[in-house]
C-alpha cells in the first residue's frame, strides 16, 4: 500500500495544502479509497474537511488507547476521503514520552498493515506538523513515500540538509521508508526564486520533482471555504500543478488523461 508521508520541519511551505489536494486528486480523480492521517496539533486538514465536532484522534492510536482505526475515521466533505483527525493531544506527546508513558512509534505501521488488510483504502496520506514529534517520526516510519514541500527561499532550502539527515536516521531505524522527493511550493517567476530552484535541484541531497506548484491566490480563497483549490477552482495555476505533481507520483495518469 502506498503511504504518502508529506513532512517538512519548516512551517509555511504547504504541507497541509498538499495533503489535502493529493487526498482529493488521488479520490476524484483516480477513484482511489483515500485515508488521510492528520498528524499535526494544528488540526488544520481535520477542520478543513470534517464539520465541528468531538471526535477520536491519532493521539488514541499513538498512546494505545484505541485499538480499532475504523472507530476513529470519519468520512469528509471530499468524495472517496476518510479522515483520521488530529487534535491538540498530540501535543502532549513529547511531554509523555519524557515522563515515561507508553507512546508507539510504530502505531502507525500496525494501523497501515490492518488498512491493506482489511483492504479498507487504497493509499494513505500522512500530513505531518513542522518538527519531529513523536507523531511525526511514527507516520515516517509508516510511509513508503516521503514528499518535501520546499518554498523557494534562502533559510527553506539551506534547512533541506538539516532534514534530509533527521530522515536518513529514520531509515536507519526503518529502512522501507522511501524518500520520493522535495516538492518546490509557492513558485512564482522572478530572478530570485529561479536561481533558488536552479541551486535547490543542483545540490539537494534528495530528488526534487520536475513539477513544482506555483503560487495562486486561489489556494488561500480555498482555506476559506474548506475545500481543496482543485475543487474550489480547478483550472487555476495551482490546481493544474497539483494534478501534474500527483502524475509524477504515482508514476501516470489517471486513465490515461491529460492532466
Amino acid at each position: 500500500m502506498k503511504t504518502i508521508c508529506i513532512v517538512n520541519l519548516k512551517g509555511g511551505v504547504g504541507k497541509t495544502v498538499t495533503a489535502v489536494n493529493v487526498a482529493a486528486i488521488l479520490a476524484t480523480e483516480y477513484g482511489y479509497r483515500v485515508l488521510l492521517i492528520d498528524a499535526d496539533p494544528q488540526a488544520n486538514a481535520t477542520q478543513s474537511l470534517l464539520p465541528p465536532g468531538e471526535y477520536g484522534t491519532l493521539a488514541l492510536i499513538l498512546t494505545g488507547s484505541e485499538m480499532y482505526y475504523d472507530d476513529i475515521v470519519y468520512p469528509s466533505s471530499i468524495r472517496g476521503v476518510d479522515v483520521l483527525p488530529a487534535d491538540d493531544e498530540l501535543r502532549e506527546l513529547d511531554l509523555d514520552l519524557l515522563q515515561g508513558r507508553q507512546v508507539s512509534l510504530t502505531a502507525l505501521q500496525d494501523l497501515r498493515d490492518a488498512v491493506a488488510e482489511d483492504d479498507a483504502y487504497d493509499v494513505i496520506v500522512i500530513d505531518c506538523p513542522p518538527a519531529l514529534s513523536p507523531a511525526c517520526a511514527a507516520a515516517i516510519a509508516a510511509s513508503s513515500d516521503v514528499v518535501i514541500p520546499i518554498k523557494i527561499d534562502a533559510y527553506s532550502v539551506r534547512g533541506m540538509n538539516e532534514l534530509t539527515t533527521q530522515l536518513q536516521r529514520l531509515r536507519q531505524l526503518y529502512p522501507a521508508v522511501h524518500i520520493a522527493g522535495a516538492l518546490p511550493t509557492m513558485w512564482y517567476r522572478s530572478e530570485t526564486v529561479q536561481e533558488g530552484e536552479r541551486l535547490l535541484r543542483e545540490q539537494s541531497p534528495v530528488h526534487v520533482f520536475e513539477n513544482r506548484i506555483r503560487r495562486s491566490p486561489k489556494v488561500d480563497d480555498s482555506t476559506w471555504t474548506g475545500e481543496p483549490v482543485v475543487s474550489w477552482s480547478p483550472r487555476s495555476s495551482a490546481a493544474q500543478d497539483y494534478r501534474a505533481f500527483v502524475a509524477e507520483l504515482m508514476g501516470g495518469k489517471p486513465n490515461g488523461q491529460e492532466v
